[in-house]
């Protein structure tokens, strides 16, 4: 086979594999909350979690052992630096650059929303039934502006016998590999380089210090 074949085959089976969608699945309900992990055509359910067998025990005398090594540990001196809260601010300009990629890199392929408002008195019924309408006409422009959306049903109802509203969610989004791997590889390397100068002291610091 020549080498050529080669290199052609394994980039197809790499850009094969770049297709591939991951993301995921929030549903809500008067059941409760459901979240999946989406790997392709599988689904992994996240929320809500299993319940697994109770493990035996630990012996308290073993936490006692573990405290004591903990204490006899010498404390390490901190240096000083700039704080973690100004550090998370140098990297608000990344952060907003890497949102505004990522918005129309992922696919939302259906949102449903259903409210059903419902209240004490048929009065404030209605009013919250137009008020909700007002919502949901002011939360679609958000996600079709910044979102690319497949499929979408907002759907609004009534129930005068009712006295609490009922709220549900679906919603499915992913991203491809690809887009995945080339986002981190871009931005991440952004974010680290930027995290790590940050913690060097400053010149102004330096000076300051007697």
């Amino acid at each position: 086979m020549r080498w050529w074949l080669v290199v052609l085959i394994v980039l197809a089976i790499l850009f094969l594999i770049g297709q591939v969608r991951l993301g995921g699945t929030v549903s809500y309900n008067t059941a409760g909350l459901t979240v999946s992990v989406l790997i392709g055509p599988f689904h992994i359910r996240v929320l809500p979690v299993r319940e697994k067998p109770d493990k035996p025990k630990k012996r308290p005398g073993r936490k006692k052992k573990r405290a004591r090594k903990q204490k006899t540990q010498p404390e390490k001196k901190r240096q000083d630096g700039p704080g973690t809260v100004s550090r998370l601010l140098d990297l608000l300009p990344v952060i907003g650059e890497a949102a505004g990629a990522l918005r129309r890199k992922i696919l939302i392929h259906h949102l449903d929303l259903k409210v059903i408002w419902a209240a004490d008195n048929p009065a404030a019924a209605a009013i919250g039934f137009g008020r909700a309408h007002a919502v949901l006409g002011m939360i679609w422009p958000i996600f079709d502006h910044n979102f690319r959306v497949k499929r979408h049903q907002f759907q609004v109802d009534v129930d005068y016998e009712a006295h609490r509203p009922e709220v549900a969610v679906d919603l499915a989004l992913t991203m491809t590999l690809g887009q995945i791997l080339a986002f981190a590889l871009r931005y991440g390397g952004k974010v680290l380089i930027r995290w790590t100068r940050s913690a060097r002291p400053r010149d102004e610091d330096r000076r300051h210090k007697p």
